[in-house]
């Protein structure tokens, strides 16, 4: 046991790990899979599942496996995470290779890395074969998969009962073919994690009841955060924004641009005062704001504590509610499921001796819930009404808090995605459409700045091409593109903010094209064709983006 706890202070700067963070260790050296962590936001659940794969590299003994591969719901917590482990890992040896791959940054297609960080979405193409990035070489991601641990963080996050579905189809795989793999999360509900291990007969579960020592008070609020098109801060709460630092979590990417705005007006604040987070950024902007992000609240670097100077305020749909470190002293939130408030309340009060007020805002809107279920919403509401002395702080408590939730995987929907994975497996499908995540599929949409050429009366279309060539000699087309679902391109579509799609070539040599959408749609006679289509590139002009906000106007309810 000594060991475990030198290593720790050596190599994390942890001189007193946590008692749940010894126990999976204990648990991965006997190798008893699957295991199934269970604790408050802030405890190290990272930690706990990287120090032991890490020491293997000190004992110069893999007994568990060579590799390590990372798994995250969404593609904006890879960048965090995957520098949190790199700077552990290069304590341990310059050597150990750490990659990201998602859409954004492919940087290790064939999962060859001592450490891959990647989303759920890209570990399903790989297992299945079914990546285009792979080329020909279709047996080395699923081999690199069957010689590695898998870790699921954020489990909580998979909240629709089609992505259940693929989660408990992969991991009845993966027990059924003895790799082992570690489940995490802070704010499962018990019938969920049920549901997902109904077949896997044993299981060894770890509860981390960690007494993190700070405290949060709750405020519920009469009335929505924007009431009738106007920002609802009452004159106390806005003084309190100004001096305090401050986190504001909205469930919409609308509602999140506006209170930016907003508040930069009101306040006549710059973009070094505040900052705005959501999934729609290009990535460049994106890893500028969550840097910013971190740099404008609370800290640690090194485990010790940086609190910077200054108003600090942090704007944000839920792609914060884990993965981001750093501790607000106010969160001003809407309603939100019982496991969303959590983690949100995670990112506020989240070090020793800190405390920290949340306030909660019902919301108004006959879609206003969404892309969450109205009965999940209503579900949280009725037990933080039932419960005025609930303590946000104590994880007993949140347990049951969370509880109140009835999440499950659809047994019909499980098995049939079961069946589709090991044809996948079995067939080596190169095409990625055939299978999905998520029942609302997404498409890619890259910034493009239109350029005129030397000739005087270019089309729109000649245009945009001298724009994507402009963007390929300089770089990336993911530096400024992003992932988004189709029923917010539908959307833009209609509202002539997306109008062209660019189209890549393959051959000898490649190329790309851009295809006018709208005549597109004039030349197709069939109505159950789709002008907007999945895993296509559709092109957004850039006077319709912007580095701070996003996309303009942007009305869709996803986040």
């Amino acid at each position: 046991m000594e060991y475990k706890r030198t290593f720790y202070k050596s190599y994390f700067d942890i001189s007193n790990p946590y008692e749940h963070q010894l126990k999976v260790w204990e648990h991965i050296e006997r190798l008893e899979f699957p295991i199934f962590i269970k604790a408050p936001t802030g405890s190290g659940k990272t930690e706990a599942v990287i120090a032991p794969f890490l020491y293997q590299f000190i004992k110069k003994d893999f007994y568990l496996a060579p590799r390590l591969i990372y798994v995250l719901p969404m593609r904006v917590l890879v960048n965090s995470i995957a520098e949190r482990i790199r700077k552990y890992s290069e304590r341990v040896s310059p050597y150990i290779s750490v990659s990201i791959q998602h859409g954004d940054l492919p940087n290790s297609p064939f999962f060859m890395s001592d450490i891959v960080v990647t989303t759920l979405d890209q570990f399903l193409y790989a297992f299945a074969r079914a990546s285009r990035q792979v080329g020909y070489h279709i047996d080395v991601p699923a081999g690199a998969i069957a010689s590695s641990i898998v870790v699921f963080d954020e489990a909580h996050m998979y909240r629709d009962e089609f992505t259940f579905s693929i989660m408990r189809a992969l991991m009845e795989i993966l027990y059924s073919s003895n790799i082992p793999f570690v489940l995490m999360t802070a704010t499962m509900p018990e019938i969920l994690k049920n549901s997902l291990f109904e077949n896997i007969p044993k299981l060894y579960e770890i509860i981390g009841n960690v007494d993190i020592k700070s405290s949060l008070s709750l405020n519920i609020q009469d009335k929505p955060l924007i009431l009738n098109d106007e920002l609802n801060l009452s004159d106390e709460l806005i003084e309190e924004i100004k001096s305090k630092k401050t986190l504001i979590v909205l469930n919409q990417v609308k509602r999140a641009q506006k209170i930016y705005e907003e508040l930069m007006r009101r306040l006549s604040l710059q973009y070094g005062q505040i900052v705005l987070l959501h999934s729609k950024f290009c990535r460049n902007d994106r890893i500028q704001h969550e840097n910013k992000a971190i740099s404008l609240m609370p800290h640690k670097e090194r485990q010790t504590l940086v609190i910077p100077e200054g108003t600090g305020i942090v704007v944000s749909t839920q792609v914060l509610e884990a993965g981001i470190d750093f501790s607000a002293q106010i969160l001003i939130t809407e309603i939100a499921p019982a496991d969303s408030l959590i983690q949100r309340a995670g990112r506020c009060a989240r070090y020793e001796k800190e405390s920290g007020c949340v306030y909660i805002f019902p919301l108004e809107g006959e879609k206003a819930y969404m892309p969450y279920e109205r009965r999940h919403i209503e579900k949280t509401m009725d037990w933080l009404s039932k419960n005025k002395n609930f303590n946000i702080k104590d994880f007993n408590q949140v347990c049951d808090f969370v509880n109140c939730l009835d999440y499950k995987a659809s047994d019909f929907e499980a098995a049939d995605t079961l069946i589709d994975l090991y044809e996948c497996v079995l067939y080596a499908d190169e095409k990625p459409e055939n299978i999905q995540l998520r029942k609302n599929k997404s498409a890619k949409v890259v910034v493009i700045e239109p350029q005129i050429g030397e000739k005087k009366k270019e089309t729109k279309e000649l245009q945009l091409e001298n724009g994507v060539r402009k963007i390929l000699r300089e770089g990336k087309i993911g530096d400024y593109s992003f992932e988004v679902d189709i029923k917010s391109l539908w959307g833009w579509f209609k509202k002539d903010i997306v109008t062209h799609e660019l189209s890549w070539e393959y051959g000898e040599k490649s190329s790309f094209r851009i295809i006018n959408l709208k005549e597109k749609g004039s030349q197709i006679s069939d109505e159950d064709v789709p002008i907007i289509s999945p895993f296509k590139t559709y092109i957004i002009e850039s006077s319709y983006y912007d580095s701070e906000i996003g996309v303009k106007g942007d009305e869709s309810v996803f986040i």
